[in-house]
């Protein structure tokens, strides 16, 4: 992991709502190049607010987000464009498109933010495909022809295509049994230390959390109320940390039943 004086991901005092609801309540993170971060904490914290607003895809009312020092809530929609080659995403449901075969999926950053021909396209697209255990034999099939691991896969291959600097892991081992849900953390290890990628990954997964990450911060009521390394996460007499990563009824963090 290199060490630089400017972070590569700065969050400072962000604020983000929707109506009333207030998600971010204040965050303030700092991501240095070539760091794993795994962000935890409840359904609700706003784990995946912080994702998007990092990326762009939402406007915090309030705060500063730096990439290499250079705060992106200024920019405007072109230049923000102009960054996304920057970042790969892996939705938490791999977001695949049903109507393209897994090629293009792939490569659908390199065709639409980078601009490239189909033939280079389609011969980087079977490079990732590769580079995630899968044959490129898959390469003309469509979504609905893999298995949910095999989606995963190549919703993985479609994050590192475009060799991005930053990735991001929304929940990558939801609904993957706990081997594939293994050979997936294997890959995304692997995949961001071939790229020497900053990662941030939110995940209720314990076992991610402690094969993924240099580092944990946990969101609670949409504040980082803790973070360290994976080997202090489970020392630390913090309660909140310790019910959340023993999953534990009782606790200060209280789930909020509603009647129907």
């Amino acid at each position: 992991m290199s060490q630089t004086n400017t972070p590569k991901i700065r969050v400072r005092n962000l604020h983000k709502s929707f109506g009333t609801k207030h998600v971010l309540r204040g965050i303030d993170l700092e991501v240095t190049e070539g760091e794993s971060l795994v962000v935890i904490g409840g359904s609700g914290t706003g784990k995946s607010v912080l994702l998007k607003s990092i990326i762009g895809l939402l406007r915090p009312e309030e705060g500063k987000i730096e990439i290499d020092g250079q705060d992106v809530t200024q920019l405007s929609h072109r230049e923000l464009m102009a960054l996304m080659p920057k970042f790969g995403y892996l939705f938490q449901g791999g977001a695949l498109f049903d109507s393209l075969p897994i090629w293009e999926n792939v490569a659908f950053g390199l065709l639409q933010a980078k601009g490239l021909g189909r033939n280079e396209a389609r011969k980087i697209a079977l490079e990732k495909i590769q580079a995630v255990g899968m044959d490129k034999d898959v390469a003309d099939l469509y979504p609905n022809e893999l298995s949910g691991g095999m989606q995963k896969r190549i919703s993985l291959a479609r994050a590192i295509a475009t060799n991005p600097e930053i990735i991001f892991f929304d929940e990558p081992t939801t609904g993957l049994d706990p081997i594939m849900a293994d050979v997936i953390n294997d890959l995304i290890i692997k995949c961001t230390r071939d790229l020497g990628a900053t990662a941030i990954t939110i995940t209720h997964d314990m076992a991610s959390v402690r094969k993924v990450a240099d580092r944990v911060a946990m969101l609670y009521e949409g504040a980082v109320i803790w973070q360290g390394t994976r080997e202090e996460m489970d020392k630390t007499s913090h309660k909140h940390v310790q019910q959340f990563i023993h999953g534990r009824a009782d606790g200060p963090i209280k789930l909020k039943l509603q009647d129907h």
